[in-house]
């Protein structure tokens, strides 16, 4: 018999994973906005206003890296499930690694950017 407590801390482990999914897409939405402000923020001053494409592409990174995190959680879900449920070892990948690396190195991106465009 399976013990449910692993199930159930890989059912939370997978809800943690949706969590941070949505955030890295709200917080690309936001990123994307961002550009609009920058502009809103540039017309107000003396300086010149043009078409604010580098918000929205690190904005659209950001989505687009919330989306593939959670389908890749789903998967590591179903697989680590499967392995629970037939007690063998829950397999294991470099996905989080990997993750905190692409989101270091698009925080980063955006963070020059602002820096950037506010100095």
């Amino acid at each position: 018999m399976v013990d449910p407590r692993l199930l159930q801390a890989n059912e939370r482990t997978l809800l943690a994973w949706v969590r941070s999914s949505i955030a890295l897409m709200t917080f690309g939405f936001v990123i994307a906005r961002l550009g609009v402000w920058l502009r809103a923020v540039d017309a107000r001053g003396a300086g010149s206003v043009g078409p604010e494409v580098g918000t929205a592409w690190v904005g659209g990174l950001f989505v687009a890296l919330g989306v593939v995190a959670n389908a890749i959680a789903v998967v590591r879900y179903a697989a680590a499930r499967r392995a629970i449920k037939q007690g063998r070892e829950i397999p294991d990948d470099a996905f989080p690694i990997i993750l905190a690396v692409l989101v270091t190195v698009f925080g980063t991106i955006i963070g020059a950017y602002l820096l950037r465009r506010l100095i």
